[in-house]
Protein backbone atom coordinates (compact mmCIF):
# COMPACT_ATOMS: atom_id res chain seq x y z
CA UNK A 1 0.00 0.00 0.00
CA UNK A 2 2.73 2.44 -0.95
CA UNK A 3 1.69 6.02 -1.49
CA UNK A 4 -1.11 5.88 1.07
CA UNK A 5 -1.36 8.31 3.97
CA UNK A 6 -0.96 6.92 7.50
CA UNK A 7 -2.97 7.96 10.57
CA UNK A 8 -3.34 6.71 14.10
CA UNK A 9 -7.12 6.62 13.57
CA UNK A 10 -9.49 7.07 10.67
CA UNK A 11 -13.10 7.78 11.64
CA UNK A 12 -15.93 7.12 9.17
CA UNK A 13 -18.90 9.46 9.51
CA UNK A 14 -18.84 13.00 10.92
CA UNK A 15 -22.13 13.01 12.79
CA UNK A 16 -22.07 13.94 16.50
CA UNK A 17 -20.47 10.67 17.58
CA UNK A 18 -17.83 10.69 14.85
CA UNK A 19 -16.95 14.27 15.74
CA UNK A 20 -16.76 13.51 19.46
CA UNK A 21 -14.60 10.40 19.00
CA UNK A 22 -12.26 12.26 16.64
CA UNK A 23 -11.96 15.31 18.89
CA UNK A 24 -11.10 13.25 21.97
CA UNK A 25 -8.50 11.20 20.12
CA UNK A 26 -6.89 14.30 18.61
CA UNK A 27 -6.79 16.02 22.00
CA UNK A 28 -4.93 12.97 23.36
CA UNK A 29 -2.22 13.51 20.73
CA UNK A 30 -3.29 11.12 17.98
CA UNK A 31 -3.13 11.85 14.27
CA UNK A 32 -6.79 11.54 13.23
CA UNK A 33 -8.62 11.72 9.90
CA UNK A 34 -12.41 12.18 9.86
CA UNK A 35 -14.23 11.16 6.67
CA UNK A 36 -17.68 12.50 5.78
CA UNK A 37 -19.88 11.63 2.78
CA UNK A 38 -21.77 14.94 2.80
CA UNK A 39 -20.56 18.48 2.18
CA UNK A 40 -20.61 19.33 5.89
CA UNK A 41 -20.12 17.68 9.24
CA UNK A 42 -22.76 17.31 11.95
CA UNK A 43 -25.14 14.58 10.74
CA UNK A 44 -28.42 15.01 12.63
CA UNK A 45 -27.07 18.22 14.20
CA UNK A 46 -28.29 20.02 11.13
CA UNK A 47 -29.51 23.62 10.88
CA UNK A 48 -30.49 25.05 7.50
CA UNK A 49 -31.22 28.75 6.99
CA UNK A 50 -33.97 30.02 4.67
CA UNK A 51 -34.62 33.77 4.43
CA UNK A 52 -33.51 34.31 8.02
CA UNK A 53 -35.32 31.29 9.48
CA UNK A 54 -33.02 28.67 11.01
CA UNK A 55 -34.56 25.22 10.72
CA UNK A 56 -33.33 22.34 12.87
CA UNK A 57 -34.34 19.67 10.38
CA UNK A 58 -33.36 16.77 12.64
CA UNK A 59 -32.09 17.04 16.23
CA UNK A 60 -33.70 19.84 18.26
CA UNK A 61 -34.13 18.69 21.87
CA UNK A 62 -30.91 17.94 23.77
CA UNK A 63 -31.73 15.70 26.72
CA UNK A 64 -28.24 15.42 28.23
CA UNK A 65 -26.83 18.86 27.26
CA UNK A 66 -24.28 19.72 29.96
CA UNK A 67 -24.31 16.10 31.18
CA UNK A 68 -22.30 15.01 28.14
CA UNK A 69 -18.62 14.60 29.10
CA UNK A 70 -17.71 16.31 25.82
CA UNK A 71 -19.38 19.54 26.92
CA UNK A 72 -16.59 20.42 29.34
CA UNK A 73 -13.84 18.03 28.18
CA UNK A 74 -13.76 19.62 24.73
CA UNK A 75 -14.30 23.17 26.01
CA UNK A 76 -17.59 23.59 24.13
CA UNK A 77 -18.83 26.62 26.14
CA UNK A 78 -15.68 28.51 25.08
CA UNK A 79 -16.34 27.49 21.48
CA UNK A 80 -19.79 29.07 21.37
CA UNK A 81 -22.18 26.40 22.68
CA UNK A 82 -24.92 27.87 24.83
CA UNK A 83 -27.89 25.81 25.98
CA UNK A 84 -31.30 27.39 26.55
CA UNK A 85 -33.75 25.58 28.85
CA UNK A 86 -37.39 26.68 28.55
CA UNK A 87 -39.24 26.99 31.88
CA UNK A 88 -41.76 24.29 30.89
CA UNK A 89 -40.62 20.94 29.52
CA UNK A 90 -43.89 19.72 28.03
CA UNK A 91 -47.47 20.94 27.89
CA UNK A 92 -50.67 19.14 26.92
CA UNK A 93 -53.51 21.48 25.92
CA UNK A 94 -56.95 19.91 25.63
CA UNK A 95 -59.95 20.81 23.53
CA UNK A 96 -61.84 22.26 26.53
CA UNK A 97 -59.12 24.86 27.15
CA UNK A 98 -57.58 23.12 30.12
CA UNK A 99 -53.98 21.95 30.00
CA UNK A 100 -51.45 19.85 31.85
CA UNK A 101 -48.03 21.36 32.52
CA UNK A 102 -44.85 19.32 33.08
CA UNK A 103 -41.69 21.01 34.36
CA UNK A 104 -38.46 19.85 35.95
CA UNK A 105 -40.01 20.68 39.32
CA UNK A 106 -42.08 17.66 40.41
CA UNK A 107 -44.11 19.67 42.90
CA UNK A 108 -45.07 22.23 40.24
CA UNK A 109 -46.03 19.42 37.86
CA UNK A 110 -48.04 17.66 40.57
CA UNK A 111 -50.01 20.86 41.15
CA UNK A 112 -51.01 20.85 37.47
CA UNK A 113 -51.88 17.14 37.53
CA UNK A 114 -53.94 17.69 40.69
CA UNK A 115 -56.52 19.69 38.72
CA UNK A 116 -57.26 16.46 36.84
CA UNK A 117 -56.66 13.90 39.60
CA UNK A 118 -55.40 14.52 43.17
CA UNK A 119 -54.55 10.82 43.47
CA UNK A 120 -52.44 10.90 40.32
CA UNK A 121 -50.65 14.01 41.57
CA UNK A 122 -49.52 12.06 44.63
CA UNK A 123 -48.48 9.16 42.39
CA UNK A 124 -46.37 11.52 40.32
CA UNK A 125 -44.46 12.89 43.30
CA UNK A 126 -43.77 9.36 44.57
CA UNK A 127 -42.61 8.24 41.12
CA UNK A 128 -40.27 11.23 40.68
CA UNK A 129 -38.80 10.68 44.17
CA UNK A 130 -37.85 7.17 43.05
CA UNK A 131 -36.67 8.19 39.59
CA UNK A 132 -34.27 10.97 40.59
CA UNK A 133 -31.81 8.77 42.56
CA UNK A 134 -32.11 6.09 39.86
CA UNK A 135 -30.97 8.69 37.33
CA UNK A 136 -28.25 10.22 39.49
CA UNK A 137 -26.77 6.98 40.79
CA UNK A 138 -27.23 4.69 37.79
CA UNK A 139 -28.78 5.75 34.50
CA UNK A 140 -26.86 8.96 33.78
CA UNK A 141 -23.43 7.58 34.82
CA UNK A 142 -24.12 4.33 32.92
CA UNK A 143 -24.72 6.32 29.73
CA UNK A 144 -20.99 7.02 29.63
CA UNK A 145 -19.70 3.65 30.84
CA UNK A 146 -19.28 0.46 28.81
CA UNK A 147 -22.27 -1.85 29.29
CA UNK A 148 -22.32 -5.06 31.28
CA UNK A 149 -24.18 -8.27 30.36
CA UNK A 150 -27.74 -8.13 31.65
CA UNK A 151 -27.28 -10.73 34.41
CA UNK A 152 -24.10 -9.12 35.70
CA UNK A 153 -25.81 -5.75 35.68
CA UNK A 154 -28.77 -7.07 37.65
CA UNK A 155 -26.41 -8.48 40.29
CA UNK A 156 -24.87 -5.03 40.65
CA UNK A 157 -28.28 -3.36 40.87
CA UNK A 158 -29.40 -5.64 43.68
CA UNK A 159 -26.61 -4.37 45.96
CA UNK A 160 -28.52 -1.17 46.80
CA UNK A 161 -32.21 -0.32 47.40
CA UNK A 162 -32.15 2.21 44.52
CA UNK A 163 -30.53 -0.32 42.20
CA UNK A 164 -32.99 -2.98 43.26
CA UNK A 165 -35.87 -0.73 42.27
CA UNK A 166 -34.21 -0.05 38.92
CA UNK A 167 -33.84 -3.80 38.38
CA UNK A 168 -37.56 -4.25 39.00
CA UNK A 169 -38.80 -1.49 36.70
CA UNK A 170 -36.37 -2.48 33.95
CA UNK A 171 -38.60 -5.49 33.26
CA UNK A 172 -41.71 -3.34 32.87
CA UNK A 173 -43.20 -1.96 29.71
CA UNK A 174 -44.11 1.72 29.73
CA UNK A 175 -47.76 0.80 30.21
CA UNK A 176 -46.90 -1.46 33.13
CA UNK A 177 -44.86 1.38 34.60
CA UNK A 178 -47.80 3.78 34.84
CA UNK A 179 -49.92 0.90 36.12
CA UNK A 180 -47.37 0.09 38.83
CA UNK A 181 -47.29 3.66 40.11
CA UNK A 182 -51.10 3.71 40.26
CA UNK A 183 -52.02 6.35 37.68
CA UNK A 184 -55.72 6.19 36.80
CA UNK A 185 -56.83 9.35 35.01
CA UNK A 186 -56.92 8.75 31.22
CA UNK A 187 -55.52 12.22 30.45
CA UNK A 188 -52.66 11.88 32.91
CA UNK A 189 -51.82 8.42 31.59
CA UNK A 190 -51.90 9.72 28.01
CA UNK A 191 -49.49 12.51 28.90
CA UNK A 192 -47.03 10.24 30.70
CA UNK A 193 -47.04 7.65 27.91
CA UNK A 194 -46.67 10.34 25.25
CA UNK A 195 -43.12 11.20 26.32
CA UNK A 196 -41.68 7.86 25.11
CA UNK A 197 -44.30 7.46 22.37
CA UNK A 198 -43.33 10.75 20.71
CA UNK A 199 -39.97 9.14 19.86
CA UNK A 200 -41.62 6.18 18.13
CA UNK A 201 -41.09 3.73 20.99
CA UNK A 202 -43.53 0.87 21.50
CA UNK A 203 -45.37 1.23 24.78
CA UNK A 204 -45.65 -2.52 25.38
CA UNK A 205 -41.91 -3.18 24.93
CA UNK A 206 -40.20 -4.11 28.25
CA UNK A 207 -37.84 -1.14 28.29
CA UNK A 208 -38.88 0.35 31.63
CA UNK A 209 -35.38 1.60 32.42
CA UNK A 210 -35.82 4.19 29.65
CA UNK A 211 -38.90 5.74 31.27
CA UNK A 212 -37.03 7.80 33.91
CA UNK A 213 -34.73 9.11 31.16
CA UNK A 214 -37.55 10.10 28.83
CA UNK A 215 -39.54 11.68 31.65
CA UNK A 216 -37.00 13.45 33.85
CA UNK A 217 -34.43 14.28 31.19
CA UNK A 218 -36.98 15.44 28.60
CA UNK A 219 -38.50 17.77 31.18
CA UNK A 220 -35.04 19.30 31.62
CA UNK A 221 -34.11 19.31 27.94
CA UNK A 222 -32.52 22.27 26.18
CA UNK A 223 -32.14 23.96 22.83
CA UNK A 224 -28.82 25.09 21.38
CA UNK A 225 -28.78 28.86 20.88
CA UNK A 226 -28.44 29.60 17.19
CA UNK A 227 -29.48 26.08 16.13
CA UNK A 228 -28.30 22.53 16.71
CA UNK A 229 -25.49 22.89 14.18
CA UNK A 230 -23.75 25.21 16.63
CA UNK A 231 -22.97 22.13 18.73
CA UNK A 232 -21.39 20.18 15.87
CA UNK A 233 -19.51 23.27 14.72
CA UNK A 234 -17.96 23.66 18.17
CA UNK A 235 -16.84 20.02 18.30
CA UNK A 236 -15.46 20.45 14.77
CA UNK A 237 -13.43 23.47 15.89
CA UNK A 238 -12.12 21.58 18.91
CA UNK A 239 -10.97 18.80 16.59
CA UNK A 240 -9.20 21.16 14.22
CA UNK A 241 -7.52 23.04 17.06
CA UNK A 242 -5.90 19.79 18.15
CA UNK A 243 -4.56 19.00 14.69
CA UNK A 244 -7.35 16.83 13.32
CA UNK A 245 -8.09 16.61 9.59
CA UNK A 246 -11.56 16.52 8.05
CA UNK A 247 -12.30 15.34 4.51
CA UNK A 248 -15.91 16.00 3.52
CA UNK A 249 -17.41 14.90 0.21
CA UNK A 250 -15.42 11.70 0.79
CA UNK A 251 -17.59 8.61 1.07
CA UNK A 252 -15.97 5.50 2.48
CA UNK A 253 -16.22 2.67 -0.05
CA UNK A 254 -14.17 -0.09 1.51
CA UNK A 255 -12.42 -1.11 4.71
CA UNK A 256 -9.10 -2.63 3.61
CA UNK A 257 -7.64 -5.70 5.31
CA UNK A 258 -4.16 -7.10 5.78
CA UNK A 259 -4.81 -10.69 6.78
CA UNK A 260 -7.56 -10.56 9.39
CA UNK A 261 -6.81 -6.97 10.45
CA UNK A 262 -8.52 -3.77 9.26
CA UNK A 263 -5.67 -1.48 8.21
CA UNK A 264 -7.08 1.23 5.92
CA UNK A 265 -10.15 2.93 4.46
CA UNK A 266 -10.65 3.53 0.75
CA UNK A 267 -12.92 6.37 -0.37
CA UNK A 268 -14.70 7.11 -3.63
CA UNK A 269 -12.08 8.14 -6.14
CA UNK A 270 -9.73 5.40 -4.94
CA UNK A 271 -7.73 7.31 -2.33
CA UNK A 272 -6.68 5.08 0.56
CA UNK A 273 -5.82 6.01 4.16
CA UNK A 274 -3.96 3.63 6.46
CA UNK A 275 -4.66 3.60 10.18
CA UNK A 276 -3.84 1.67 13.34
CA UNK A 277 -7.53 2.00 14.22
CA UNK A 278 -10.58 2.37 11.99
CA UNK A 279 -13.76 3.63 13.69
CA UNK A 280 -17.09 3.37 11.88
CA UNK A 281 -20.03 5.42 13.14
CA UNK A 282 -22.30 4.10 10.38
CA UNK A 283 -25.12 1.63 10.96
CA UNK A 284 -24.35 -2.13 11.14
CA UNK A 285 -25.58 -2.86 7.62
CA UNK A 286 -23.23 -0.23 6.20
CA UNK A 287 -20.23 -1.13 8.32
CA UNK A 288 -20.37 -4.92 8.08
CA UNK A 289 -22.48 -5.43 4.96
CA UNK A 290 -21.21 -2.75 2.57
CA UNK A 291 -17.72 -1.66 3.61
CA UNK A 292 -16.27 -5.10 4.31
CA UNK A 293 -15.83 -7.73 1.62
CA UNK A 294 -17.65 -10.98 2.33
CA UNK A 295 -14.42 -12.94 2.52
CA UNK A 296 -13.04 -10.57 5.16
CA UNK A 297 -16.09 -10.66 7.44
CA UNK A 298 -15.88 -13.24 10.26
CA UNK A 299 -18.85 -15.59 10.33
CA UNK A 300 -19.82 -14.73 13.90
CA UNK A 301 -19.96 -11.01 13.08
CA UNK A 302 -22.00 -11.68 9.94
CA UNK A 303 -24.51 -13.75 11.92
CA UNK A 304 -24.72 -11.17 14.69
CA UNK A 305 -25.49 -8.29 12.34
CA UNK A 306 -27.64 -9.83 9.62
CA UNK A 307 -30.94 -9.41 11.50
CA UNK A 308 -30.58 -5.78 12.54
CA UNK A 309 -34.06 -4.28 12.94
CA UNK A 310 -35.15 -0.80 11.94
CA UNK A 311 -37.90 1.20 13.60
CA UNK A 312 -41.41 0.69 12.30
CA UNK A 313 -42.21 4.25 13.30
CA UNK A 314 -40.42 7.41 12.27
CA UNK A 315 -41.14 11.14 12.16
CA UNK A 316 -42.73 13.58 9.75
CA UNK A 317 -41.43 17.12 10.23
CA UNK A 318 -43.16 20.35 9.33
CA UNK A 319 -41.29 23.67 9.58
CA UNK A 320 -43.20 26.92 9.31
CA UNK A 321 -42.00 30.51 9.16
CA UNK A 322 -44.68 32.77 10.60
CA UNK A 323 -45.13 36.51 10.16
CA UNK A 324 -46.58 37.70 13.44
CA UNK A 325 -47.13 35.79 16.65
CA UNK A 326 -47.89 32.23 17.73
CA UNK A 327 -50.03 31.73 20.81
CA UNK A 328 -51.85 28.68 22.16
CA UNK A 329 -55.57 28.72 22.95
CA UNK A 330 -55.13 27.54 26.51
CA UNK A 331 -56.33 28.92 29.82
CA UNK A 332 -52.87 28.48 31.34
CA UNK A 333 -50.41 30.95 29.72
CA UNK A 334 -47.51 28.66 30.65
CA UNK A 335 -48.34 26.49 27.62
CA UNK A 336 -46.63 29.17 25.52
CA UNK A 337 -43.45 28.64 27.57
CA UNK A 338 -43.16 24.91 26.83
CA UNK A 339 -40.26 23.38 24.95
CA UNK A 340 -42.70 20.95 23.35
CA UNK A 341 -46.49 21.14 23.17
CA UNK A 342 -48.23 17.85 22.43
CA UNK A 343 -51.74 18.33 21.10
CA UNK A 344 -54.52 16.43 19.39
CA UNK A 345 -55.06 13.50 21.76
CA UNK A 346 -57.22 13.55 24.88
CA UNK A 347 -56.94 10.10 26.48
CA UNK A 348 -54.73 7.04 26.71
CA UNK A 349 -57.15 5.10 24.50
CA UNK A 350 -56.80 7.74 21.79
CA UNK A 351 -53.00 7.45 22.01
CA UNK A 352 -53.12 3.67 21.55
CA UNK A 353 -55.58 4.01 18.67
CA UNK A 354 -53.34 6.58 17.00
CA UNK A 355 -50.25 4.35 17.28
CA UNK A 356 -52.21 1.37 15.94
CA UNK A 357 -53.17 3.40 12.86
CA UNK A 358 -49.54 4.44 12.40
CA UNK A 359 -48.37 0.82 12.54
CA UNK A 360 -51.03 -0.18 10.01
CA UNK A 361 -50.02 2.62 7.66
CA UNK A 362 -53.48 4.18 8.01
CA UNK A 363 -52.54 7.55 9.54
CA UNK A 364 -53.21 9.54 6.37
CA UNK A 365 -54.15 12.70 8.29
CA UNK A 366 -52.25 14.19 11.20
CA UNK A 367 -54.12 13.85 14.49
CA UNK A 368 -51.20 14.20 16.95
CA UNK A 369 -48.55 16.90 16.83
CA UNK A 370 -45.45 17.71 18.91
CA UNK A 371 -44.80 21.42 18.49
CA UNK A 372 -41.83 23.61 19.38
CA UNK A 373 -41.47 27.33 18.73
CA UNK A 374 -37.67 27.74 18.97
CA UNK A 375 -37.80 31.47 18.24
CA UNK A 376 -39.78 32.07 21.44
CA UNK A 377 -36.65 31.18 23.42
CA UNK A 378 -34.01 32.21 20.88
CA UNK A 379 -34.69 35.30 18.77
CA UNK A 380 -31.86 34.37 16.37
CA UNK A 381 -33.97 31.53 14.95
CA UNK A 382 -36.31 33.84 12.99
CA UNK A 383 -36.23 37.32 11.44
CA UNK A 384 -37.58 40.23 13.53
CA UNK A 385 -41.38 40.21 13.68
CA UNK A 386 -41.52 36.51 12.84
CA UNK A 387 -41.68 33.16 14.61
CA UNK A 388 -40.45 29.69 13.66
CA UNK A 389 -42.56 26.59 14.30
CA UNK A 390 -41.21 23.06 14.25
CA UNK A 391 -43.92 20.38 14.35
CA UNK A 392 -43.48 16.62 14.26
CA UNK A 393 -45.78 13.65 13.94
CA UNK A 394 -45.14 9.95 14.49
CA UNK A 395 -45.71 8.18 11.16
CA UNK A 396 -44.93 4.97 9.29
CA UNK A 397 -42.10 4.93 6.76
CA UNK A 398 -44.04 2.87 4.22
CA UNK A 399 -46.51 5.53 3.15
CA UNK A 400 -46.46 7.13 -0.31
CA UNK A 401 -44.70 10.26 0.92
CA UNK A 402 -43.77 11.32 -2.61
CA UNK A 403 -47.45 12.10 -3.23
CA UNK A 404 -48.85 12.52 0.29
CA UNK A 405 -46.38 14.92 1.92
CA UNK A 406 -48.27 18.12 1.11
CA UNK A 407 -51.67 16.75 2.08
CA UNK A 408 -50.31 15.43 5.36
CA UNK A 409 -48.65 18.79 5.98
CA UNK A 410 -51.97 20.53 5.29
CA UNK A 411 -53.67 18.36 7.90
CA UNK A 412 -50.87 19.09 10.38
CA UNK A 413 -51.42 22.82 9.89
CA UNK A 414 -55.15 22.35 10.42
CA UNK A 415 -54.42 20.44 13.64
CA UNK A 416 -52.05 23.18 14.81
CA UNK A 417 -54.61 25.91 14.13
CA UNK A 418 -57.18 24.16 16.34
CA UNK A 419 -54.91 24.73 19.31
CA UNK A 420 -53.01 27.90 18.44
CA UNK A 421 -53.42 31.33 16.94
CA UNK A 422 -50.92 31.43 14.09
CA UNK A 423 -49.94 34.43 11.96
CA UNK A 424 -49.39 34.33 8.21
CA UNK A 425 -47.31 31.39 6.95
CA UNK A 426 -44.46 32.82 4.87
CA UNK A 427 -42.21 29.74 4.80
CA UNK A 428 -43.13 26.08 4.73
CA UNK A 429 -41.01 22.98 4.48
CA UNK A 430 -41.95 19.32 4.99
CA UNK A 431 -39.33 16.79 6.00
CA UNK A 432 -40.63 13.29 5.32
CA UNK A 433 -39.08 9.96 6.36
CA UNK A 434 -37.82 9.61 2.79
CA UNK A 435 -36.07 12.97 3.12
CA UNK A 436 -34.40 11.83 6.32
CA UNK A 437 -33.07 8.65 4.69
CA UNK A 438 -31.91 10.39 1.50
CA UNK A 439 -30.03 13.09 3.38
CA UNK A 440 -28.56 10.94 6.17
CA UNK A 441 -28.05 7.45 4.77
CA UNK A 442 -27.20 5.98 8.18
CA UNK A 443 -30.85 6.64 9.09
CA UNK A 444 -32.27 3.89 6.91
CA UNK A 445 -36.08 3.95 6.73
CA UNK A 446 -35.99 7.29 8.53
CA UNK A 447 -34.53 5.53 11.57
CA UNK A 448 -33.18 8.52 13.47
CA UNK A 449 -31.82 6.22 16.22
CA UNK A 450 -30.00 4.08 13.60
CA UNK A 451 -32.05 1.04 14.59
CA UNK A 452 -35.00 0.00 16.73
CA UNK A 453 -34.96 0.21 20.49
CA UNK A 454 -35.98 -3.29 21.52
CA UNK A 455 -34.90 -5.73 24.21
CA UNK A 456 -32.58 -7.50 21.75
CA UNK A 457 -30.98 -4.27 20.52
CA UNK A 458 -30.31 -2.39 23.75
CA UNK A 459 -27.64 -2.35 26.44
CA UNK A 460 -25.01 -5.04 26.06
CA UNK A 461 -26.79 -6.19 22.88
CA UNK A 462 -26.49 -2.90 20.98
CA UNK A 463 -25.59 -3.55 18.20
CA UNK A 464 -24.81 -7.10 19.44
CA UNK A 465 -22.90 -8.78 22.23
CA UNK A 466 -19.72 -8.89 20.09
CA UNK A 467 -19.50 -5.15 19.42
CA UNK A 468 -21.27 -3.25 22.24
CA UNK A 469 -17.90 -2.39 23.82
CA UNK A 470 -16.94 -0.49 20.62
CA UNK A 471 -14.15 -2.98 19.83
CA UNK A 472 -15.18 -5.64 17.31
CA UNK A 473 -13.87 -9.19 16.76
CA UNK A 474 -12.00 -7.73 13.78
CA UNK A 475 -8.58 -6.42 14.93
CA UNK A 476 -8.20 -2.74 14.18
CA UNK A 477 -11.94 -2.11 13.63
CA UNK A 478 -14.14 -0.25 16.12
CA UNK A 479 -17.71 1.04 16.09
CA UNK A 480 -19.11 4.16 17.73
CA UNK A 481 -22.35 5.41 16.15
CA UNK A 482 -25.95 5.62 17.36
CA UNK A 483 -26.45 1.90 16.65
CA UNK A 484 -23.93 1.18 19.44
CA UNK A 485 -24.60 1.40 23.18
CA UNK A 486 -26.05 3.61 24.65
CA UNK A 487 -27.87 4.63 21.44
CA UNK A 488 -28.96 7.76 19.62
CA UNK A 489 -30.65 11.04 20.61
CA UNK A 490 -27.42 13.14 20.66
CA UNK A 491 -26.30 11.68 23.99
CA UNK A 492 -22.66 11.74 22.91
CA UNK A 493 -22.19 8.36 24.56
CA UNK A 494 -21.12 6.12 21.64
CA UNK A 495 -18.48 8.56 20.41
CA UNK A 496 -17.10 9.13 23.90
CA UNK A 497 -16.90 5.40 24.66
CA UNK A 498 -15.31 4.64 21.27
CA UNK A 499 -12.64 7.27 21.96
CA UNK A 500 -11.89 5.70 25.34
CA UNK A 501 -11.57 2.19 23.90
CA UNK A 502 -9.48 3.28 20.92
CA UNK A 503 -7.36 5.55 23.10
CA UNK A 504 -6.36 2.52 25.17
CA UNK A 505 -5.61 0.58 22.00
CA UNK A 506 -3.35 3.35 20.69
CA UNK A 507 -1.56 3.84 23.99
CA UNK A 508 -2.91 7.36 24.55
CA UNK A 509 -5.87 6.82 26.91
CA UNK A 510 -8.76 9.26 27.23
CA UNK A 511 -9.25 10.35 30.86
CA UNK A 512 -12.38 8.88 32.44
CA UNK A 513 -15.04 11.17 33.86
CA UNK A 514 -13.90 12.87 37.08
Amino acid sequence: MSGTQKYDAVVIGAGPNGLIASAYLAKAGNKVLLLERRHETGGGLNTDEYHGFRLNLHATYHMMAEQMPAYLDLGLPDLGVRYLQPPVGAAFPFADGRSMIFTGDPAETATSIETFSPDDARCYVRMWEEFQPILDQYLIPMTYELPEPALDQMVEFEKTPVGSRLAAISEYSFIEMVDDYGFKDPRVRMALLSLPAMWGLHLDEPLGFLFPLYLCRMLNASLVKGGSHRLSSAIYRSFLQDGGRVMDMSEAQKIVFDGDRAVAVEVDGGERFEADAVISTLNPEQTFGQLIAEEDLPEDVALATQNWEWEERTLFGLHLGIHGKVGYRAEDPRVDDALVVLCGLETEDELHAHLARVDAGQETECDWLHITVPSRFDATMAPPGHQLIRAEAVVHYDQPWETEAKAFGDSAIARLQKFAEVGDIVLRRECTPRDIEQKLTTMKRGSFKHGAYSTLQMGYLRPNDLCSHCATPIPGLFVGGASVYPGGMVLGGPGYLAARVVGEELGRPIPERG
